[in-house]
């Protein structure tokens, strides 16, 4: 019999080249023993056990494989396979010749055998990298881009994940009174699990944005659901509004979430902090709700920890008052747009070469002045031309 066996970071790969296959229990145990052999070995005759080899090890590979010999698959220092060969169909012992040209085979097959490997991890990190960013192409659709046209505010937002995917999401959805509904989220974790996490969570905002009123009953639920579907390590901080524009009226609800803020027009600062504990800790957690009174010129900052614990080469974090003091300086007539740009190109700045290390997520509402808000144009009129 003939056995070529090569030892991937996915487990180990056999192929039989004469012989019967070996089941998936016997490669299990061939995995854990081969990193044992010798490591000054080029060759092992297991007519006699080897010094360095457990008499368990000798009797695996001899009686349970079957083995006679064992040439060793070396690239450099490491292992990456091995050549197990039963006895000889003429009932001989392998000589020295033969075993000199079967090490002169190995250190060709060895060669081969680590290109194999090194295409074989490059092909499986190239279609992890494909699924990685497909799904990072579905999580931006999930966010919306263009920002529906609120009479009497506005709003922009941006997200930018740590890793291909992230865990933070912010959303606006309309609902059928003429109000908002504005959320800001993160979920624990990075990646994939959490953007997992986060699309259910966002899913089930909108499935009750239009039959549950109560913002603290919005939450409440998402709660429920966050409890009882995930691990008890998996949590997520969240806040939510519902915003009337054309009043200034702005309700909401904080699970724990970093305090939004209203800036006001006069330079007074309000911090929306009122609402319970983070989402997913406490089965039965209830969420208060409060409001404020907003007036032309207000603008209303949400964001994630990612923006406010944004740490230079200087391990100095970019910290909320900084935010705050940046978005206080900032012109009146500047859009929420241009605030949530002026925001992210200061804090790339502050960052210079450092890679940020956690999902960063940014949402700006402005309220804008009477004159401001746009005034539906009239239908138009058919104009009829006689000939």
């Amino acid at each position: 019999r003939a056995l070529v066996v090569a030892l991937s970071r996915d487990g180990l790969i056999a192929r039989t080249g004469s012989g019967d296959p070996p089941p998936a229990d016997l490669l299990q145990r061939l995995h854990e023993v081969l990193p044992r052999v010798p490591a000054s070995a080029t060759s092992l005759r297991l007519q006699d056990r080897m010094e360095g080899m457990s008499a368990e090890d000798f009797a695996f590979l001899t009686r349970t494989m079957g083995a006679a010999l064992l040439v060793p698959l070396r690239w450099r220092d490491d292992l990456v396979g091995a050549l197990l060969l039963g006895d000889k169909l003429t009932g001989t012992g392998y000589t020295s010749e033969d075993v000199a040209l079967l090490g002169s085979l190995a250190s060709q097959v060895s060669v081969s055998l680590q290109n194999a490997l090194l295409l074989r991890e490059r092909v499986g990190v190239a279609r992890i990298e494909e699924e990685l960013n497909l799904a990072r192409r579905i999580q931006r659709t999930s966010l919306i881009s263009e920002f529906p046209v609120m009479p009497g505010c506005e709003v922009h937002a941006l997200s930018i994940p740590s890793k291909h995917v992230g865990g933070d999401f912010y959303d606006v959805v309309p609902v059928e009174d003429g109000s908002y509904l504005i959320a800001i989220a993160d979920v624990s974790g990075k990646g994939v699990p959490a953007a997992l996490l986060s699309a259910m969570l966002q899913a089930s905002l909108r499935t009750q944005a239009g039959n549950v009123t109560a913002l603290g009953d919005i939450l409440r639920n998402i709660n429920l659901l966050l409890y009882r579907s995930t691990e008890i390590q998996q949590f997520a901080t969240f806040f939510l509004a519902r915003v009337e524009c054309l009043t200034g009226r702005l309700a909401f609800s904080n699970a724990g979430h970093n305090w939004p803020v209203v800036m006001r027009a006069d330079g007074n600062r309000v911090f929306l902090d009122r609402g319970g504990t983070i989402l997913g800790i406490l089965e039965g957690a209830r969420f208060e709700e409060d409001d404020v009174q907003l007036g032309p010129g207000d603008r209303v900052i949400l964001y994630t920890d990612g923006i406010s614990e944004a740490m230079n080469a200087e391990n100095e974090q970019f910290g909320e008052e900084r935010l705050m003091t940046l978005v206080g300086g900032l012109p009146r007539e500047l859009s929420a747009r241009e605030v949530a740009e002026r925001i992210l190109e200061e804090l790339r700045e502050f960052l210079g070469p450092i890679e940020p290390q956690d999902d960063m997520t940014l949402l700006v509402l402005r309220a804008l002045a009477p004159a401001a808000v746009a005034t539906p144009a009239p239908p138009a009129r058919e104009t009829v031309i006689a000939l």
